[in-house]
């Protein structure tokens, strides 16, 4: 303490002690507090790359003046989420009406298996216990699972949960900087948002039926420090070209960019066509795989998922972001059961790949532009917008005009049963005929 002012002195950097002879600079570790802030308090520059505006606050000594400290201090005890961020989240596949069929919820048309029932109400009896806070044993089966260690498991109360925590990992990192695909699933920008993180975005383009093309690789630039992506993507079900992924993960890893793949709905992919981002997990600490128990197995109001990173430091940083007692014991206990169900998972593969051919045919023939769907869900355009006739009628399917580059006449349907898509088809056909009689 000098003077009532603390200074700070990272003893470890090179250039220590750089503010040597002068009675004015506070050394913040060659970093700024306030560089992701939209009104600066300080002299901000900008430069345009790529098209993107950034900060390049070379001359700026605001918060390194001695004379400034308080003001710092009490500029960061006080920081709000953005006006412009609090925004209502609100799903397109939510409804106050009675709804008779469920297509908006992407989960499997199978339902929970009947063994993680079982293990539901087993473990209800001792429900009155505290859970086990790290889930050992889970973390145990998912280490067997996938072929890592325990230490490189992080298990969360689902996948949004993790993806928060991701939010503030980076945010705890001062990791500011990340990018997004648009359209995709609207809880990365949520996340980041709510931790002062402003992500930009990287536009799939409909010319290429929103599918991630190489010309995404140009924008994997130097200056990110984190890129989230979804694999199969949300709302457009397209799986990442295996070759393209592999580019991804390389020059990631050789910018020592954190780059996050949520692979929620991988498990209904054949793996014949993709096998992830998993492989490269245990070569890359770079890498954070999420996934989730919530739709494979049908679980989403138990809500569970895991995150893989080989860097164990990154999970256990995570791990000490995460409340207490994160995950209930019920869901530990479904979890342990559900990796037990290959069987069911197989099942599944051929129901969604059977009921996926014939949906995508049915609704291309009704004229609707069909994008061809990797997993258990398929985008549709439509001429116009029928997501209130068909909710009239009793069938709620993903409004997705709340998704970033999409707009009203998108929608999104989760694949089911022959019963049920023939129902959808049937009201469908139902709407389009009395349309075209007006």
């Amino acid at each position: 303490m000098k003077d009532d002012f603390c200074y700070f002195e990272n003893h470890e950097c090179k250039y220590y002690p750089c503010h040597k002879g002068s009675d004015n600079i506070n050394c913040m570790f060659c970093f700024c507090p306030f560089y992701t802030f939209a009104n600066c308090p300080g002299n901000p520059a900008f430069i345009e790359k790529n098209g993107v505006k950034i900060k390049k606050c070379t001359d700026c000594l605001f918060p390194h003046l001695k004379d400034n400290y308080s003001k710092v201090i009490s500029l960061l005890k006080t920081r709000p989420v953005a006006e412009e961020n609090l925004k209502e989240y609100v799903h397109g596949g939510e409804s106050s009406r009675r709804v008779k069929y469920d297509f908006s919820v992407n989960v499997n048309p199978l339902g929970m298996p009947a063994k993680v029932k079982t293990a539901i109400k087993k473990s209800a009896k001792t429900a009155s216990l505290y859970p086990d806070k790290k889930c050992l044993n889970l973390k145990n089966a998912i280490a067997v699972k996938k072929h890592v260690g325990q230490d490189n498991i992080l298990v969360g109360n689902g996948a949004s949960d993790l993806i928060t925590l991701l939010a503030r990992w980076l945010q705890s990192q001062r990791k500011t900087r990340a990018l997004l695909l648009a359209p995709s699933f609207g809880g990365y920008e949520r996340a980041l948002l709510g931790c002062g993180i402003k992500p930009r975005y990287y536009d799939l383009k409909k010319e290429d039926d929103f599918a991630l093309t190489k010309d995404f690789l140009s924008y994997v630039t130097d200056d990110l420090d984190a890129i989230f992506l979804c694999n199969p993507n949300n709302p457009t079900s397209a799986i990442i070209e295996e070759e393209l992924l592999g580019e991804i993960v390389e020059l990631c890893t050789s910018k020592n960019i954190s780059l996050v793949v949520d692979e929620c709905f991988m498990d209904f992919v054949d793996k014949k066509k993709n096998a992830g981002v998993c492989k490269y997990v245990g070569a890359h600490k770079n890498i954070v795989l999420i996934n989730a128990f919530t739709k494979i197995y049908a679980m989403a109001g138990l809500r569970l998922g895991y995150a893989l990173c080989s860097d164990s430091s990154i999970i256990k940083q995570m791990e000490f972001l995460q409340s207490e007692w994160n995950v209930s014991s019920l869901a530990q206990a479904a979890g342990l059961e559900a990796l037990t169900q290959e069987s069911y998972l197989k099942k599944t593969i051929r129901l969604i790949e059977r009921e996926r051919i014939f949906l995508e045919g049915e609704l291309s023939l009704l004229g609707m532009k069909v994008y061809l769907s990797d997993a258990n869900f398929i985008l549709v355009e439509t001429k116009e917008n029928i997501f209130e006739k068909l909710l009239d009628a009793g069938i709620l399917v993903r409004d997705c005009s709340d998704f970033k580059n999409l707009g009203k006449g998108f929608i999104r349907i989760a694949i089911q049963t022959r019963r049920k898509n023939k129902i959808l088809l049937s009201a469908l056909k139902k709407v389009l005929k009395e349309n075209d009689r007006r």
